[in-house]
Parts: structure tokens; sequence; C-alpha cells
């Protein structure tokens, strides 16, 4: 029987229309394995809860006609389902593309078909959605990232880390020899040049332990565990107290790394044991303790934890996390199935143990890969592999960023791994381009004397990060040609295209606007961001230069105004998220905010249509159709006015 329908979903309604629709159908199929695609180890989580369902509800309309509102949450977005290139949002901006909406709280997704669709906002956590043609559909994705991706044990949406996390790091820069004086040399240069463009972070890595993980044959110790990671070698004279401490100094946060893997110690009372009864050691992870085994974990892992809180770091990277579950827990079967025991609630339990130690304030960073079975706990994972100063590198950061983009500020907050700014600095404007788009962690790690002006200009040209929510909601394939910013604020709405060569240079093509997400039959004002130029007003499509290996173009794209408007500033990648507020045109003058930091000054470009004169004041210039102003060096919001007579 045809009937109008309203959908609920965890007792809550979720869609209503006045439509008529079939009785809907129910597609199930069981939940999968997910698929990690590391170069090494597994290449699934290897873990599904047993009758696991993935669930999907699907109604077709009845005529050629529809029209819906749909309640979210708080937490809910406008996503496509279709996009091949790598999509982000920021305040709530719908782009053309969208098909379909998400809510986190819920995990459900609504997905929309019609051959005219449109979806936008229809006040606070509200959508209106207006579909035409033949073959109306409507599907509700149950429990999506749970089911649908099989990230299965994401059993309640924690707090996102919404702050930016910037810094650097110490491992590329100088690997095992890293000493107090890098990490202090590092925390003075950041304090002065970058700490005011959202870097504040300075994490020591591998180098400072006693703890040798790499060894033919298994480390047995006689002192305690917590002793090898808090009492350092001989290049922390002052021991690590004092280096938190003169961190802090300095306005920085100290961050710092620990490993997971386990020396054989008397202090531990109990390790995981192979089918011999000996403490099995596997690569990587040494050896392991049960994580529901609290004298165990208590000796193996809480203590150094504890210990460094008390000295006062704060923000701490936990490593070898993979290493505990595919190479120790998931080689002993025999073990949990001996003691009853799920090796999972295990595995989850470490990683939330050590969260509680540091508690809701600090970031923790777990490392690495998308381990579907800590969804849930950390603030941010590593989501990629090492990486050096060279374009293999930053080709393999694309290739995780468009494979995990999904993931990103709704199960954690991503970290594609640091960045090296040696690798050039055509490359490094794309490496930074790519992370800051996609609003990922953003970390780097050189040697302070390869940061030279231009590097430092990148850095706070795409700094501080924002939080953003991802468009796309399904794996990409690797090398990403597009990565697409889509902003709303205070009612102004803009994209921010990036264009990319990761794998070989790409010749010059038009893109059309459909492709961007972007009104194909509207006017738009482009402007080349890193090279601040006008690219004039498009239709149709943008034409984006060809690009060398290594090299980006980022375009942002306004639409057209019949007055004078912001084309774009040299300040923030992201044309306007960070920087502008408080836009307005009235009474003939164009007034607004931006923010500005020290070190140098910033512009703004202002499009000045026919018909129009600004009256030019100290500080502006006229160029053709562009009004450049440049606003004092200072360290704060600047308000600005422009005022125009008719030509």
């Amino acid at each position: 029987m045809l009937e109008a329908f309203a959908l609920n979903f965890q007792d809550r309604l979720i869609l209503e229309s006045a439509a008529e629709a079939n009785p809907e159908s129910v597609v199930s199929r069981p939940v999968e394995e997910v698929f990690l695609g590391y170069p090494h180890g597994p290449k699934t989580s290897q873990f599904v809860p047993e009758g696991r369902k993935a669930r999907q509800r699907e109604f077709v309309v009845r005529g050629n006609s529809f029209t819906a509102t749909v309640h979210g949450s708080s937490e809910s977005w406008t996503v496509s389902t279709k996009s091949t290139h790598i999509g982000s949002g920021y305040g709530g901006a719908i782009s053309s593309s969208d098909d379909a909406v998400y809510d986190r709280q819920g995990d459900w997704l609504l997905k929309f078909e019609g051959t005219g669709l449109s979806i936008n906002a229809k006040g606070a956590n509200r959508y209106s959605v207006v579909a035409t043609g033949e073959g109306i559909k409507v599907t509700l994705f149950e429990h999506y990232y749970r089911d649908h991706l099989g990230y299965s044990l994401w059993s309640k949406p924690q707090k996102l880390w919404n702050k930016p996390v910037m810094g650097w790091c110490s491992w590329m820069a100088h690997l095992q020899k890293v000493t107090a004086e890098d990490m202090l040399q590092a925390s003075s240069f950041f304090a002065k040049n970058l700490k005011d463009y959202g870097y504040d972070i300075v994490q020591m890595d591998d180098g400072f332990q006693r703890s040798p993980q790499l060894q033919a044959s298994g480390y047995t110790t006689t002192e305690k565990v917590s002793d090898l990671w808090t009492k350092p070698n001989e290049k922390f004279p002052a021991g690590l107290q004092s280096l938190a401490a003169g961190i802090r100094k300095e306005g920085m946060t100290p961050g710092i790394w620990v490993g997971l893997y386990l020396p054989i110690s008397p202090f531990v009372p109990d390790y995981i044991t192979g089918p011999d009864g000996k403490p099995y050691r596997g690569p990587w992870v040494n050896y392991a303790v049960n994580g529901l085994d609290q004298n165990a974990l208590q000796a193996g892992y809480l203590d150094t934890f504890k210990e460094l809180k008390r000295q006062g770091w704060g923000y701490i990277k936990v490593d070898t996390l993979r290493h505990v579950l595919y190479d120790n827990y998931r080689l002993n079967p025999q073990y949990w199935v001996a003691r009853n025991q799920s090796m999972e609630e295990a595995y989850r339990r470490i990683l939330s143990e050590i969260k509680k130690v540091w508690g809701p304030s600090v970031y923790l960073l777990a490392c690495w890969g998308t381990i579907p079975e800590l969804a849930g706990i950390p603030d941010g994972c590593r989501i990629g592999e090492d990486v050096g100063p060279d374009l293999d590198s930053m080709q393999r950061t694309a290739k995780y960023v468009a494979q995990f983009h999904s993931l990103n500020n709704v199960l954690w907050h991503n970290d594609p791994d640091y960045m090296c700014f040696r690798v050039g600095v055509k490359p490094a404007q794309s490496w930074a381009s790519l992370l800051a788009l996609t609003g990922c962690q953003l970390m780097v790690s050189d040697p302070i004397e390869t940061f030279d002006e231009p590097r430092l200009d990148i850095l706070r040209r795409v700094g501080p990060t924002v939080f953003v929510r991802p468009k796309n909601i399904s794996q990409l394939p690797p090398d990403p040609e597009l990565a697409l910013f889509h902003g709303k604020r205070q009612g102004e709405e803009w994209t921010v295209a990036g264009r990319f060569a990761f794998k070989e240079g790409v010749a010059g093509r038009q893109i059309a606007m459909e492709e961007l997400g972007l009104d194909k039959v509207g006017k738009y004002l482009a402007f080349d961001f890193w090279n601040s130029r006008f690219l004039g007003v498009q239709s149709g499509g943008v034409a984006f230069q060809p690009l060398e290996r290594g090299e980006c173009q980022v375009v942002s794209l306004r639409p057209l105004q019949n007055h004078p408007q912001v084309l774009g500033t040299d300040r923030h990648i992201l044309q306007g998220a960070h920087e502008l507020s408080d836009l307005r045109w009235q009474g003939n003058t164009l007034s607004g905010k931006m923010s500005v930091e020290k070190r140098r000054q910033w512009s703004l470009f202002i499009h000045v249509p026919k018909g129009f004169e600004p009256v030019l004041e100290p500080g502006m210039s006229l160029d053709g159709p562009v009004l450049k102003m440049t606003l004092p060096e200072s360290n704060g919001t600047r308000p600005w006015k422009v005022v125009f007579k008719k030509a």
C-alpha cells in the first residue's frame, strides 16, 4: 500500500514528508572486516562482532517530485556519497554535490536519489530536501560508521578534540640522537616565530628512553618499566621534569612519545604467554600484558604515564599500539580462549586506562594505524606511515589522507604524520595545503636551522588549522587531484579548491563548477591564494594551470555580487574561516574585521566592479578591479572599512 511516511530511528523523528512511498524494503548484510590498506602487517582488522549486520532501509517515492524535512542533531551535516574528491565542510556549508545527511550522534546516514536534487539548511539542525524526476529513492543507513564502515566498537560518540593540534616533532629532525638542547632550541624558535599561528606543541619522540625495542633477543631488566621511560639516558642530564618545565617556560606545550613495547621485568606480575607457557615475544612489541589484568597493566604501562604527567608533559603520543594487537594478542588466540576473555576488550582497556591517567585536557595521539578496535578512545590517530623529506613520502601522506579523510573529526582527529619541509619550498607548500584544506593535525619535523623565511611563511599561512567535517564519507583512491573546502560564516559561503600533482606532473585543465561542488550556472570570483592573484570572473568552470610533480594550485571561489566584495586574503589558506568576520556592505561602505598576527604585514583583496570607485587611504592600492589593503603588523583582530563612491 502506498502511503506518506515519517521516518524514525532510535526513537527520534529524523525525516518527515507528505510524499507517498512504497513500504520500506530492508537490505541486510554481514558486517565486513575493515580494510586497513597498510603496506605491511595485516590488510584487514581481523575482527567483526559475531552476528553483526549492516542494515539499510529503502523507500521508493511515488511520483516525480519529493519534498522532505530532515531533523538532525547538533552534530549533523550534509555529505556526498558520490564525490571522487576529498571534501571538507565548515560552518554548515552545503555543496551542490551533497546528496545525503549524516548525523554523528545517532550514527545514521540518509541518502537521496533523484534526477534533480537539492539540500538546503532549514534552521538549526534541519534540512530541506527537494528531489524531482524518475526513481526518487530514500535510503537510511543505520549505524553507518559502526556497521557499514565496520568500526563496530565505536559504541558511543565521544567529545571530539576541536582545537588546533600543531607544532614540531623531533623524530625526522634528529631521529634517536635528539638531545635536551634540541628540544629547548625548537621550543624557543617556535615560540618566537610560529606560536601565534597555532604551533604550540614541541614533541619529543624516540631517543630519550633507556628501554630498547629492536634486539635479537628479548630484553630483560631488573628495573621498573616506568624507570626506563621516566629516568632518561645520558643526553638528558637534568631529567625530563626539568625539560618539560623549560618548554613550558617558553609558553609551549611539552609533548612526549611512549612505545608500548615491554621488557621482561620482575616488577611486572604477568605477561601474555604463548603455547609454551612462556612470555610471548612479537615483532616490534617485544612483550605485552593483558589489559584486563590491573596489576600487570599498572606496572607495564600506567605507572609510566602517571609519572610523565606528574613531570609536566601535556601531549602524549602512544606508539606500538597496532603491534600489541596484531603482533601479540592476535597471535595467541589460545591464551584468550583459556581465560574466556575478549582480546578486543583487553586491548581497548589499555588505551582507555592510559587516557584516564591524562584526563580530558591532554591530547592523546594513538600511533599508528586506523585500528577499528580503538575507535572512540583516543583524541587523535596517526593514519599513515613514517615519512621523510622526499616526494614519495608526501605522496604516501596524500594516499592516507584520501583513504581515511572520512574518519577525521568523526571517530578521532586525523594525524597523517609530520611534514618534512626540507623536501623543497614548492612541495612544502603542497604538503601544508593538503593538510590545512582537510583539517588534519599539522606537525613538522625538520632541524630548526632549515626553517628559512619562505618555509616560515608557508607555515604561517596555513595556521591555525580549522575544525572541519568530512564531506566524503568513504575511502577514496590514492593520489588525489582535488581537495575541496566549503566554508560558511556569518551568511557568506565560499569554496577553496586545491589541485595537486602528487604522483607525476599534470596538464592544465578546465574543471567544471559542478565538479567543484558549485552551481553550474553561477558566476564566481576566482583568487589564486599562494600567488595573491585575481583570476577573473569565472562561470561554467575554472581553468587550472599545469603542475610539476610536488606542486599545487589553491583557488578560492566566491559567488559574484553586484557591489564591492572581499576577494580573498594572503593570510590564511581557508580564505575567511579563520581571519575574516563581520563582513558587511552598507551605505556604500564595505567593512569587516581581519585577524592578523605578528612577523609580517597581511593584506586583504577586494573586488571592485564597474560603477564603483574606492576612496583610497594609506595602505590601499588599486590595480584594475582589485583593491589591495595592507594592514599594519599587529597581533589580534583589526577592524577595517573601505568607502566607495559611484564612478
